[in-house]
């Protein structure tokens, strides 16, 4: 098709003009095509011809710029620094409470294995108003003894056990942390582990 001096090849774009409805204007020095996958160029010489382009294919209209996005992180940024001091972390506490004494419990019971094991005495001694309870005699398989931050023993206790695996001293005793919330008791005799 030839036409004031602009040629374009239809037959090659038949299939294509199928797809997209095609405005040409004969005697126009431009052809307007209603559809994003084609654009008409004009060249120096006077040609013009279809072609495809794919950047405008493959753009997403949609989406968000990027100080929209700075926006949102910055209003998620105040709004975290506001809300986060407002909640309520007793539970954490609760739950250091709840693993120290069960740490306790577990360490009573080695000493009384060790003990057991070894067939000598092994002792376990917590002091007032301290994080940290101590193993005697010492050795180097002996837990830290260290609780959680935060958790404190309330009273002096001593529980000893025998080669036999029985409480020697502190038999029916008991010791308490954080006042008095979890108490780790030792039965006479057999020197059974409870927490209560």
């Amino acid at each position: 098709m030839v036409e004031y001096g602009f040629a374009v090849q239809v037959r090659r774009l038949m299939p294509m003009f199928k797809r997209c409805k095609l405005n040409l204007r004969m005697g126009a020095t431009k052809f307007k095509v209603q559809s994003s996958e084609f654009r008409v160029r004009r060249f120096e010489n006077k040609y013009t011809e279809l072609r495809t382009n794919y950047s405008e294919l493959f753009a997403s209209k949609s989406g968000m710029t990027f100080i929209e996005v700075i926006l949102v992180m910055a209003i998620i940024g105040i709004l975290s620094a506001v809300l986060i001091p407002k909640f309520n972390f007793a539970i954490s506490s609760k739950a250091s409470v709840d693993g120290a004494a069960y740490m306790i419990a577990s360490d009573i019971r080695y000493a009384q294995e060790f003990a057991m094991a070894n067939r000598i005495s092994k002792s376990v001694n917590f002091t007032t108003d301290s994080s940290i309870y101590t193993f005697s005699p010492t050795h180097n398989l002996d837990p830290s003894g260290q609780l959680p931050s935060g958790v404190k023993i309330d009273g002096n206790f001593t529980v000893t056990f025998n080669s036999l695996g029985e409480p020697t001293m502190g038999g029916d005793g008991s010791v308490s942390i954080n006042d008095g919330t979890k108490t780790i008791s030792v039965v006479n005799y057999t020197g059974k582990v409870n927490i209560s």
